[in-house]
């Protein structure tokens, strides 16, 4: 399908919180894949991960652009297979024909090109990717211990901050490392390496009266960038 594009980050991807959508339900005999095109959506998009120019950020940065309507009423792994689609235009390596089509417009010489096998990809997945940094590329701005604020922000691009917990005050239990900026990554505009905090909020703090345990704990993990001295 076509997909349209949202501009905007307060998108409908950031669900929690909401009204209006009723209990997540819980299928106890689920599986991953119930129809072969899931199991190809997820495979196809493993596969590229680490032969293109573009990664894990950018892909949900494009899947979160999706218009409300196409959100909700998509697959998951149709998304996963839309926001591929996109990237893959987006990087010049296939065009709107060939998937169109289904018809490649010229060959890849096999024999300087070796293509990738299960087993190899099984393995790429397994190591995953190194997201972090030496402690030295960047001093910690805040420390444990220390009461903070969320910014309130509102975030034009990619963010990994729910917007129920903006403004929300909380206390950081534990420093992370120093790991790469997720929203800077899916702008394509480098790691911007920072420190990342676990910070311990109340439910209470979260919710007010609609907490349904004000004293339950709740804990997020969230860069530098997202948190503010009080």
């Amino acid at each position: 399908m076509t997909a349209l594009w949202e501009e905007t980050m307060d998108g409908i991807h950031d669900l929690g919180g909401m009204h209006g959508f009723g209990p997540v339900p819980v299928d106890k005999d689920d599986y991953v894949f119930k129809h072969e095109w899931q199991r190809r959506s997820f495979g196809l998009t493993q596969a590229l991960a680490g032969t293109t120019p573009y990664c894990a950020d950018m892909h949900r940065f494009k899947i979160e652009k999706l218009l409300a309507i196409d959100y909700l009423q998509m697959d998951y792994f149709e998304k996963w297979a839309v926001a591929t689609s996109e990237l893959l235009k987006d990087a010049g390596l296939v065009s709107e024909a060939e998937l169109s089509s289904g018809k490649k417009v010229f060959d890849v010489d096999l024999t300087r090109n070796t293509p990738a096998t299960p087993e190899g990809l099984v393995e790429v997945m397994k190591s995953g990717a190194k997201l972090d940094f030496p402690p030295e590329t960047s001093r910690p701005q805040f420390v444990v211990g220390e009461t903070i604020r969320v910014s309130v922000n509102h975030a034009s691009g990619h963010t990994r901050v729910p917007r129920y917990v903006r403004g929300k005050v909380g206390s950081i239990v534990a420093d992370m490392g120093v790991f790469q900026f997720a929203d800077t990554v899916a702008a394509g505009s480098g790691p911007h390496p920072q420190h990342c905090y676990t910070v311990e909020f109340t439910a209470g703090t979260l919710w007010g009266n609609g907490a349904e345990r004000a004293g339950d704990r709740f804990y997020l993990d969230l860069a530098e960038t997202y948190i503010d001295h009080l």
